[in-house]
């Protein structure tokens, strides 16, 4: 059963245009791999489909090779977005975005936090934490802004099961 409906098409495509763009607007305040998590954490999947982690998994391949950071570290991204709505939607966490928000504000801190601590720990590299959290804040400020969007794209034009 594959999921390749004109409704995740469109979502596909979307993806695929961030990823790709990600190696134009390059900017160490603003991560378009983050911006495209964020749209994988927002979007509500109509189900768990095993294609929909391998088209994740191949996006971030795509973004590694672009953008020449270390294999798999973008796909572990994509799914560990996709993952952690899974278990949300799984364990009947409600669908309330402030909840939602909450999760992704937490996941957002870890993920800076070990990026911060790997850089300065492993590579002996001491950068300002400023400028190390910048793009993990604007992810978290953009929430609100694309979960409106994404909603109401999906509950105009895309029916969800």
């Amino acid at each position: 059963m594959i999921d390749f409906k004109i409704s995740n098409l469109i979502f596909y495509f979307i993806l695929f245009f961030i990823v790709s763009s990600n190696i134009v607007f390059n900017s160490i305040y603003f991560d378009l791999t983050l911006i495209s998590g964020l749209i994988i954490y927002v979007l509500r999947w109509s189900h768990t489909n095993w294609i929909i982690c391998i088209i994740l998994f191949l996006f971030g391949v795509y973004n590694d090779i672009l953008v020449s950071t270390p294999f798999g570290y973008t796909s572990s991204l994509f799914l560990c977005f996709y993952l952690i709505d899974r278990i949300r939607s799984f364990l009947s966490v409600p669908s309330n975005t402030n909840i939602k928000f909450i999760i992704f504000s937490l996941l957002m801190i870890i993920l800076s936090s070990m990026n911060y601590f790997t850089i300065y720990f492993i590579y002996n590299i001491p950068i300002p934490f400023f400028i190390n959290i910048m793009p993990y804040l604007v992810v978290v400020l953009l929430y609100y802004p694309l979960d409106f969007i994404i909603s109401y794209i999906q509950t105009k034009y895309v029916r969800i099961k």
